[in-house]
C-alpha cells in the first residue's frame, strides 16, 4: 500500500476533508534527500503541519526554522529551553500550574526525543512526500479518532492509553510519542497551536507511527461502512 492510498484510505473511510499529513524526523544530513529544500523563513512546528493540512505546502526545517524552540526540543532538534524546562513559563507566563516546581514535573513527564538527535524535521501531505515519514498526523473529531482506536484494537486487542497534558500538542503528544512509543495517540491540543497556528477549539489531534497506518488502513477500507451503518441504525 503506498502512501497515496493510505492518505485516501483515511480520508474516504474517515470524512476528512483537509490533507493527511506526515512527519520525517532526519538523525543526520546524509539522510535528506538532495532535492528537498528548506524553508526560506522560521515557522512554528504547528503551522508547519496545519499549513501542510490546510494549505499543501511542505517544510524541509533545521534548527535555526524552527520557530517554537519548545517544539523544536520536544522533536529532538534543540535542547529544551530553560523557561520551559524549570517549570518557569507555564507558571510565571502561561499560569498553567500551581508552582514552579510542578510545571518542570510536567515537562519532565513528557515523551521528548533526546536534545541533539534530529537534524530537520521534513513536514508536508502524505500523499506528497518523497519518502516514507516516521509519523502521521490528521485534525479530526473524536469520532474520527475514535475509529483509529477501533481500527488498532480490531488488530490487537487491548486497551488504548493516550499521554497528553494540554501541553505541546502537535510536536510531543502527535510526534514524539508516536515515534518513541510505537503506539497511536490522541491530544487534546495545547492553547499554544491554537493561538500560533489556529487549532479549533472542538478538533482532537491524532497522530499514528506510521508501521501502523496499512494495518489501520486495511481494516478501515474493510469495515468503516459496516461500523457506520451499525451507529446510524
Amino acid at each position: 500500500m503506498n502512501l497515496e492510498d493510505m492518505s485516501d484510505i483515511l480520508k474516504s473511510s474517515l470524512g476528512i476533508r483537509d490533507n493527511i499529513v506526515g512527519v520525517r524526523l532526519f538523525k543526520s544530513e546524509e539522510e535528506i534527500p538532495k532535492d528537498l529544500d528548506p524553508i526560506e523563513k522560521p515557522f512554528h512546528y504547528c503551522s508547519m503541519i496545519q499549513t501542510a493540512r490546510l494549505k499543501g505546502e511542505s517544510f524541509l526545517a533545521r534548527a535555526d526554522y524552527h520557530q517554537c524552540k519548545g517544539g523544536a526540543s520536544g522533536i529532538g532538534i534543540v535542547e529544551c529551553p530553560e523557561n520551559i524546562a524549570t517549570g518557569s513559563l507555564y507558571f510565571d507566563k502561561l499560569h498553567k500550574c500551581e508552582t514552579k516546581d510542578v510545571g518542570a514535573t510536567i515537562v519532565a513527564s513528557m515523551p521528548r526525543l533526546d536534545p541533539g538527535s534530529i537534524v530537520a524535521s521534513y513536514v508536508a501531505p502524505l500523499d506528497k512526500m518523497v519518502m516514507n515519514p516516521d509519523v502521521v498526523i490528521f485534525v479530526g473529531n473524536p469520532l474520527q479518532a475514535r475509529r483509529i482506536v477501533q481500527a488498532v484494537m480490531f488488530k490487537k486487542g487491548g486497551r488504548a492509553n493516550f499521554n497528553t497534558a494540554g501541553i505541546q500538542s502537535f510536536c510531543v503528544d502527535a510526534t514524539a510519542s508516536p515515534y518513541l512509543k510505537g503506539e497511536v495517540n490522541i491530544s487534546l491540543g495545547c492553547d499554544g497551536s491554537a493561538r500560533n497556528s489556529g487549532l479549533d477549539d472542538d478538533s482532537v489531534v491524532v497522530g499514528i507511527p506510521f508501521v501502523m497506518m496499512e494495518d489501520i488502513c486495511s481494516v478501515l477500507k474493510t469495515h468503516y461502512q459496516g461500523w457506520d451503518k451499525f451507529m446510524r441504525g
